[in-house]
């Protein structure tokens, strides 16, 4: 088969085949991935956080799609588990579509891996920062290491020129952090886009706008 019909193993939990959404000014096809080792109280996707069977890739949808969207989206879950993700990006560059990259940054080896290739590198980032290491173990179960990873990422991503969307979920545990969050992106030189927990789910949870 060829590459176009035979994309790397990704585990794929679903596909928005039309998304306005997903990447500022672009219309997506928004891929989404199977885990997640976070465990953040308002995650709008929890059912991704498990690795399972994933669905199969239907071959002929970016096909369907040209001329209609601009770009393909890779969200999760979270994207930067898999040993794949590179591969994969660098199938999508070869059909022609630019690749938009939604993570949390919390590996920032996997982000030098993406970074290390014109192929891989994605050509846009949506940069979920949680909060500051202190604080994210009892917020969102991040070990300060990992939380440390994620500014590591930033850095990244900000030294190699990746435009970047760096975003933050809002909820009443995680208000007071605000101010200095702001100011700790801005020292990257990227404005800080904040997103507002939606409500509660029946178990008590909230989920992000």
């Amino acid at each position: 088969m060829s590459a176009s019909t035979s994309p790397p193993d990704l585990p794929i939990a679903g596909v928005i085949p039309f998304s306005a959404t997903d990447w500022p000014g672009q219309l997506t096809i928004t891929v989404f991935t199977q885990g997640c080792p976070l465990r953040c109280p308002y995650c709008h996707n929890p059912t991704l956080q498990a690795v399972g069977p994933g669905l199969a890739w239907d071959s002929s949808l970016l096909e369907r799609r040209r001329g209609l969207i601009d770009a393909i989206v890779i969200s999760g879950g979270e994207p930067t588990m898999h040993s794949s993700l590179g591969a994969f990006i660098a199938w999508v560059h070869s059909l022609g579509f630019p690749v938009g990259l939604h993570t949390s940054g919390y590996r920032p080896s996997a982000i030098a891996a993406l970074l290390a290739a014109p192929s891989t590198t994605p050509d846009w980032v949506g940069l979920d920062v949680k909060g500051f290491p202190e604080d994210c173990e009892a917020l969102f179960g991040m070990s300060p290491r990992a939380a440390r990873g994620c500014w590591s990422s930033l850095e990244l991503l900000s030294d190699a020129g990746v435009p970047l969307q760096v975003r933050t979920t809002v909820w009443p545990a995680f208000t007071d952090h605000l101010p200095a969050l702001k100011a700790k992106v801005g020292s990257y030189g990227h404005q800080l886009v904040v997103q507002q927990a939606r409500g509660v789910d029946a178990e008590g949870h909230f989920r992000a706008s």
